[in-house]
C-alpha cells in the first residue's frame, strides 16, 4: 500500500459521497434562487370627459386566473353620492360587467365605489378593483392597480 494514506482515503470517500449525494451545499441542492414575480392583474381609471356622467371615473380591469382572462368594466349609474351610516365614507353606485372569455360568461353586478379610495368591491364574487399596486407583467409591460380577492 505504497502512497495510500488515511488522508487520501478520506478525500476519496468525500469525493464519492459528493458524487452520490451532492456537495451538501444547501443553496445548490435546494436551488433557492429568488424567482421574479409578475403581476397577474391591473386596472385603468379614466375620467369621463363628456355626457351626463362627466367628471366621474370609468374603470377597466383585468385579472389572469386559472380559468383564463377575466375582465371588468365599471361605470357610474347615477350622480348621487351615498354616505355610509357607520363609516361616514362617501360611496357612488357603479354597474360592473365581468367577462370571462374562456368560459364564455358575462355577468353584471351592482356595486359601490368608495369615493376617497376609489375601490370598487364586488361582494358576490369576493373581488375588489383598486388603483393601488404597481408591477410588471410577464411580457414586460408596466401595469398599475389590483383586481383580485378581498384581503382583510
Amino acid at each position: 500500500m505504497a502512497g495510500y494514506t488515511n488522508n487520501n482515503r478520506s478525500k476519496q470517500r468525500h469525493q464519492l459521497r459528493s458524487e452520490k449525494f451532492g456537495n451538501n451545499n444547501y443553496q445548490e441542492n435546494n436551488n433557492y434562487d429568488a424567482k421574479e414575480s409578475f403581476k397577474k392583474s391591473g386596472t385603468v381609471y379614466s375620467r369621463i370627459k363628456t355626457g351626463k356622467m362627466e367628471g366621474f371615473m370609468a374603470v377597466n380591469a383585468w385579472r389572469k386566473t386559472k380559468n383564463g382572462l377575466m375582465t371588468a368594466s365599471a361605470f357610474p349609474v347615477d350622480q348621487t353620492e351615498h354616505i355610509g351610516d357607520k363609516s361616514k365614507n362617501t360611496f357612488i353606485r357603479y354597474a360592473v360587467e365581468v367577462k370571462n372569455a374562456d368560459l364564455g360568461t358575462l355577468q353584471t353586478y351592482w356595486c359601490l365605489m368608495q369615493k376617497e379610495s376609489q375601490k370598487i368591491t364586488i361582494k358576490e364574487l369576493g373581488l375588489v378593483i383598486s388603483p393601488n399596486g404597481r408591477g410588471v407583467t410577464a411580457g414586460g409591460k408596466r401595469v398599475t392597480g389590483y383586481f383580485g380577492k378581498i384581503f382583510g
